[in-house]
């Protein structure tokens, strides 16, 4: 039974490792389109919150991964 708790524990970490990665790629996409979107003067009331959302879906990236 140790043995199956020890794979399950491995196999989990691999996947949260895995869908870390995914969600570190998609949350740096969604921050370069804030930025893009900061950078034009008409737009920057929308590109200040997409920013932000890169910026808790890089943290939650980084928790899935073990990083903090």
């Amino acid at each position: 039974m140790g043995a199956l708790n020890k794979l399950l524990g491995a196999v989990l970490g691999i996947l949260g490792a895995v869908l870390g990665a995914v969600l570190g790629i998609v949350a740096g996409l969604v921050w370069l389109v804030g930025i893009i979107l900061s950078a034009t003067i008409i737009l920057a009331p929308v590109g200040i919150p997409v920013v932000k959302l890169g910026k808790s879906l890089l943290t939650i990236s980084g928790n899935l991964m073990h990083l903090s």
